[in-house]
């Protein structure tokens, strides 16, 4: 009897070294899924504080994984995809809770990682979240103001996907918008736009672009302004709104009219609104081309 089990030993060994491998490999991956699975709750019930926290464990996890960028094969086993497709899916909802605790540069650096998913791991199945993640990324670009690293981003998708995708098609039109002067436009779509969601942190970094590009032409251009008309061209939904946006630029307000400091001798040639649309739209033309 006793020699019965000691000679079962090696066996189960061998048994034992054969599973070893196979078990090992697949622990961290069915670690981190489980880790994902505790997240999406988290950011169902927008508990970003927990979000932050697994995101960084996902992460983490995502260490043990050995076929990831660069390093990711052109055919991929259904081991390896497992790990892709998990880890592009890490990152993609590392964009989303970067833009909810306005961490934008963790949001860059999400993108900039993504990108190499979108572009180099062609063997996976497409993401959903794909477009509307490049999209947020053209809409940052605009409300930046980074017209010509928005451009390049947009010309490296298809034509036909910048006319036919809503979420690629809106930041497009948003920037055909403020080329045009159609201010009023950008803030509707502020309101009802594709991305009236994730993207309203951007949407209002925007308007607080084209905001500033109005008052500095303003400034360069006029005297002095209508009050009433200048609050529709910033977009301003109140004349105390109005008031508090002139003190940060130390003009004055009185007798509707809005006074610009140190511009006296400026001529009052054209219409505000006129001059303000066709100097945005003449430097805009400018920056695209140069």
């Amino acid at each position: 009897g006793v020699a019965m089990v000691v000679g079962a030993s090696p066996r189960s060994a061998r048994v034992r070294s054969s599973l070893t491998p196979q078990t090992t490999m697949a622990t961290p991956v069915a670690a981190v899924a489980a880790q994902l699975e505790k997240f999406k709750a988290a950011f169902a019930r927008e508990d970003l504080e927990a979000c932050v926290k697994l995101l960084a464990e996902l992460k983490m996890g995502m260490l043990s994984f050995g076929s990831l960028p660069p390093a990711a094969p052109s055919a991929p086993s259904s081991s390896q995809q497992q790990e892709l497709l998990l880890a592009r899916e890490i990152l993609e909802y590392g964009t989303l809770v970067s833009i909810k605790t306005v961490d934008i540069p963790a949001f860059e650096r999400h993108i900039a990682q993504l990108k190499v998913y979108y572009a180099d791991c062609g063997s996976l199945p497409a993401s959903e979240r794909q477009y509307p993640i490049l999209g947020l990324n053209l809409l940052r670009l605009l409300a930046q103001n980074r017209i010509a690293e928005f451009h390049t981003e947009l010309e490296l998708l298809p034509v036909e996907l910048q006319l036919s995708n809503e979420f690629i098609k809106f930041p497009a039109q948003l920037e055909q918008h403020i080329m045009e002067g159609s201010y009023n436009r950008v803030l509707s779509a502020k309101q009802s736009g594709a991305y009236a969601k994730e993207g309203l942190y951007f949407m209002d970094l925007l308007v607080d672009t084209v905001r500033d590009e109005i008052a500095e032409c303003s400034e360069k251009a006029y005297h002095s302004v209508s009050a009433a008309e200048l609050q529709t061209m910033l977009m301003i939904s109140s004349e105390q709104e109005l008031r508090e946006f002139a003190d940060q630029r130390d003009w004055r307000v009185a007798n509707g009219l809005v006074t610009f400091g140190g511009q006296d001798d400026k001529p009052l040639a054209l219409p505000a609104s006129q001059l303000i649309h066709e100097s945005l739209a003449y430097a805009k033309e400018l920056e695209r081309i140069v």
